[in-house]
Order: structure tokens, then sequence, then C-alpha cells
């Protein structure tokens, strides 16, 4: 009865040592095989909202972006590089300005985007672009912090049986090398000329061109309120801008001091602009003529007089569609050289004292479209 007993006691050796070893060559192989862990990038983001963009998502949404789309947060706070993005309004467009800074402050990545449609799409495309950055060049990730614990060893099996076992099973590769394996390919490297920031943000500074046209109501710039039209024409660069402005203006009072008269004015202005989200401000020069038209028993000693007028501008636009937008304004001039009325009985009397001179200060009120190129 001792032989049988001795015999199966080393099969159950045997089973047991088989087992084990079957175990510890199935962790290998799934460990080996295991899902690539997103690339743990020593980076930190950093970013800023400059004009216009004061209502767009912050920081917290564009991480949270990245991490969807990674299945990971691969940033670090206080990490020594930086991933700079800064987002701004320029013009009728949204732009981002990505830079990725080494601890010296040298520049190794940088895109810049732009968009009509609105801060959460523009910020969903620099989400994916990082995404891709970081996948194209895991080799610039550190290891994590954590280094991984040794794999299993086989010696954790039962132990084998005091015949000769099978040659045990291939150690685990190094973390380097398992961190490697887990990694997928790179991808091509970016073109060099996007390398450089400077580059980048150059299409959001293309200057635009803009063409206007609107109605006018002025006051004090001839007897009684006149009515018109304005067309402008002028070039936008961020939140500035310059236009030229002609404007023509038909006196809505038909007589002076009971006496019929036609008066018109023809005027051009020169402004310079700053503008915000909704918000402008304007300088204004304005010059021009107002025309007196007399009838019987008129006789108007000038018919034509100049004017001269300098002041601000103060209005508000909205955006209609991608290229046009409505605008309102109220305007105050300052008239520096009046016009003179001044009537006569005929050309053989002297003229009478002046009937109509412009007031020390104008105003005029307009609405209009503009269309941007």
């Amino acid at each position: 009865m001792s032989a049988p007993s001795a015999r199966q006691e080393g099969e159950a050796r045997a089973v047991a040592t088989a087992v084990g070893l079957l175990a510890a060559g199935l962790g290998c192989i799934a460990a080996a095989h295991a899902a690539p862990a997103p690339p743990r990038a020593a980076v930190r983001l950093d970013l800023a909202r400059g004009p216009g963009a004061d209502a767009c998502p912050g920081e917290a949404f564009l991480r949270a972006e990245v991490a969807r789309a990674l299945g990971a947060d691969p940033f670090e706070d206080g990490a020594p590089r930086v991933l700079s993005v800064r987002v701004a309004q320029e013009g009728p467009e949204l732009t981002a300005s990505l830079a990725l800074r080494d601890p010296q402050g040298e520049t190794q990545w940088a895109e810049a985007f732009s968009t009509r449609s609105g801060c959460e799409e523009l910020l969903s495309g620099v989400a994916l672009a990082i995404v891709a950055q970081l996948l194209s060049a895991p080799e610039q990730a550190p290891p994590p912090d954590a280094s991984p614990g040794p794999a299993p060893s086989p010696a954790s099996a039962p132990s084998p049986s005091p015949a000769p076992a099978p040659s045990p099973a291939p150690s685990p590769p190094p973390p380097q090398a398992q961190r490697a394996s887990r990694e997928p390919p790179p991808r091509p490297a970016l073109p060099p000329a996007r390398s450089q920031p400077e580059a980048a943000p150059a299409p959001a500074e293309r200057p635009q061109i803009e063409a206007g046209l609107g109605a006018t109501l002025g006051l004090g710039i001839t007897p009684g309120p006149a009515a018109g039209m304005t067309l402008s024409f002028g070039v936008r660069r961020s939140d500035w801008s310059i236009a030229v402005e002609g404007r023509g203006l038909v006196s809505l009072a038909p007589e002076v001091e009971a006496m019929p008269l036609g008066k018109r004015a023809f005027t051009a202005a020169a402004l310079a602009c700053h503008r915000g989200r909704t918000l402008f401000a304007c300088g204004v020069v304005t010059a021009g003529v107002v025309r007196f038209v007399p009838r019987d028993p008129w006789n108007v000693l000038s018919p034509t007089q100049p004017l001269l007028g300098i002041g601000p501008r103060l209005g508000a636009g909205w955006p209609l569609s991608d290229r046009w937008s409505a605008s309102t304004y109220a305007e105050a001039v300052w008239i520096v050289a009046d016009a003179v009325l001044r009537r006569q009985k005929d050309g053989r009397e002297p003229p009478a004292p002046v009937s109509w001179s412009s007031p020390a200060i104008g105003a005029a009120f307009g609405f209009g479209v503009t269309a941007t190129y």
C-alpha cells in the first residue's frame, strides 16, 4: 500500500506544478496583450483667454476633452514642460494658438486653429490636436512617477517535485521595454514649417476689408433735421479699424424764417475705431459743404458753405452671419468751421443779418449693415 501512495503523491505534485506554471504563463500573456496605457506626458497645461474670449470655457473643459479622447488625464501640475493655449477673438473668428515649450523655454511644437462656430467647437478641435501630438511623439513622455512593480515570478507558483521541472517561463521584460511595447507606433512627424511658433498665428492676423451702407439722421448740420444715406469703406485688423465715409443729407425743414429754401449737405469723414465684442468707439473728423438752394424772393450771397467738425462716435454691432453684421451709433460733432446763411433782396443791397449759422455742436444717429471680406 505504501508504493501506490507515494506514486499518487508524486502525481498530485506534478499536477500542481503544471497548474502553477500555466497560471504564471497566462499572467505574462495577459500583461503583454493588455490595452496600451495612455502616454503620461510630463506636461503642464496653461490656457489663457484673450480679448473677446472671456465667455469661452476654461482650462477644466479643455483638460476634460483631452482626457475623454485619450482615456486618461495626461497632464501634471508643476511639470517642467508647459503646453500654452491662448484663445482670442480675431475679427469674426475665434483663434487658438498652441505652443509646447521645454524647461529652457525652447518651442518644441506649435499649432494654430480658427473657427466661426463657437468656443466649445474650437476647444474640442484643440483637444484632438493635443491628443494626436501626445500619441505621435510618445518618446518625449517620461516614465510615470510610480515604477511598475515586478511581475509575478514563477517561484511564487507551487514548488515543483524533486523530479526535473520544465524550463521556467521567460521573465517579463524590463519596465522600459514594457512601456515601449504598449505605446502605439509613432506617426509621421509634423512638417518642419509648423514647428515655427511665429508662422502659426499668421492667418489670424490677416486684415479684413469692410464695406457698409446705412441711413443717417443729422441735427445741426443744416437748418432743421436732415436725413440721408451713408457709404463707408475700411480695413480692420484685430480690434482696430480705420475707414472713410461719405454722407449725403437733405434737410427735412422746407423753410427758414417762413421762406422756402432747399438745403443739402455733402460730407466726407475719416474714422479710427476700437472694437470690442459688441461695443465700439471711434474718433471722427468730418469735412464737407452745405448748399442752399434759394427760391423767390430769396437771393443767397454764397449758396455753398464749407463745414468742418470733429467728435466721438459710440455704437454697437451684432453679427448677422459669417460675413454680414448690423450696427447702430450716435455721434457728436464739434463744428470748428460753421456754415452761414445770409439773405439779401437783390444784388444791389448789402446782405441782411445772418439768417442761420451752424450751431457749435451737431449730432448724428445712424443704422447700417456691413459686409466683411
